[in-house]
């Protein structure tokens, strides 16, 4: 126990979404104030604890706080279809999430359970909630999904379903050994028509093609992306916020924390730092961390997209890391307002832990307003054992088959 960590954290009484919201409502009022963007982070992904923390925290901000849309760290033209889906759309929610949450982030029933609540509530409800991919397509690895919502809503033009054929790369893990595998000819041809693509959708009167092709743009630019400055994917995240701001009077957005956190991460601006100057105190950027638990880890075998082994490690957290001081403060789960804490609680404070290391943090209460805190965590059921089987699978080498012999054509008659 840390003395006088009262005056700056709490117990979150509650993780389960479906408890009663009223028990931590002043806490999250408190540290939300009136802000229009609530920016929630995780130190890992497929982190159980943390799908279950920021459903509860989303579904206090609906209901209290008059919250109207959550954007997550997901494909913008996939997420097109997760929003009709919650407003009453066809389909079964599984299909659904799997589909339209990229980087594999629906296959789970925490996730679902969301969504069946967002749907539940637009149904009952007249102050509507919405639901946005705010990242590129195809788990940021292939342009297809992209160009196939440009394409459903623009005029057909010869050589549409040649860009689509060259674009649907597949997923996340085989979209990017594809594309590093294309012949020259066929990537040229693949960005110059992802480009066309993108001059096209200008000459039209349609926000979602525009934003589309911007997520189109940002993924030719993250190719070549430029040796300082941000990021083209974190710059089109931050646009994307924006535009939904300009649809939803306050919102959630979910990412990683390195994503979220306000000041640079290794020297780069992040999608939190492009958004701080232009929301100032409407932005409140809370991180979620935990303490022991799994931890994935990768070691790179080759220089190949994705040639890693993976491996499932436990997490000892090392005393200069933020997880460590928070879970000295007790609770299972704890909310900390970085605001509040005395200078010395972050004394030879380096850090947060990410990926099995530190990625570094100078000054903590300009990066992250508060930090939700877990002191063990557990995985997804069944997350890890899928990510080890897609790099496995991007690992093996692609075997050619050889082609059946073809019967010779008739031949055709002459033209007169």
């Amino acid at each position: 126990m840390i003395p006088g960590a009262d005056t700056f954290a709490r117990p979150l009484r509650h993780i389960d979404p479906e408890a009663a919201d009223l028990d931590d409502l002043e806490t999250v009022r408190d540290l939300v104030g009136d802000a229009r963007v609530v920016a929630i982070g995780e130190g890992a992904h497929n982190i159980t604890e943390f799908y279950e923390l920021r459903d509860r925290l989303f579904r206090i901000l609906v209901r209290e706080l008059g919250f109207t849309g959550f954007a997550m760290e997901s494909g913008f033209a996939e997420g097109l279809a997760v929003n009709e889906w919650i407003h009453g759309g066809a389909g079964q929610v599984e299909a659904v999430a799997r589909d339209g949450i990229t980087y594999r982030f629906g296959e789970c029933e925490p996730m679902r359970r969301q969504l069946r609540w967002m749907r539940r509530w637009n149904s009952e409800n007249p102050a509507k909630v919405g639901f946005y991919g705010m990242d590129l397509p195809g788990s940021s690895t292939s342009p297809g999904p992209a160009v196939r919502a440009c394409l459903d809503r623009m005029p057909g033009l010869p050589g549409d379903e040649e860009l689509l054929r060259l674009s649907d790369l597949g997923g996340r893990t085989e979209a990017a050994v594809r594309y590093e595998a294309m012949p020259a000819a066929d990537r040229a041809r693949l960005i110059e028509g992802l480009r066309g693509l993108g001059e096209r959708a200008l000459l039209l009167d349609d926000e979602i093609v525009h934003r589309c092709a911007a997520s189109l743009h940002a993924f030719v630019e993250e190719l070549d992306a430029p040796p300082a400055g941000p990021y083209p994917r974190e710059v089109f995240m931050a646009e994307t916020v924006d535009w939904i701001l300009g649809r939803e009077r306050r919102i959630v957005v979910s990412a990683h924390n390195a994503h979220v956190r306000r000041s640079p991460f290794l020297g780069r601006p992040m999608m939190g730092g492009l958004l701080a100057p232009r929301l100032g105190a409407g932005l409140v950027v809370i991180g979620m961390t935990y303490g022991s638990g799994p931890e994935v880890r990768f070691t790179q075998r080759s220089p190949r997209p994705f040639d890693c082994d993976v491996s499932l490690g436990t997490r000892t957290p090392p005393p200069n890391c933020i997880e460590s001081r928070l879970d000295r403060i007790g609770p299972p789960v704890v909310v900390a307002d970085l605001h509040r804490a005395p200078a010395e609680f972050l004394d030879g404070v380096d850090g947060t832990l990410a990926g099995g290391g530190l990625d570094p943090v100078d000054d903590f209460p300009a990066a992250y307003d508060a930090f939700v805190h877990v002191r063990r965590a557990t995985r997804i059921p069944g997350a890890f054992e899928r990510l080890r089987a897609e790099f496995e699978a991007a690992a093996e080498p692609e075997e050619d088959e050889p082609e059946e012999e073809q019967p010779a054509p008739p031949e055709e008659p002459e033209s007169p």
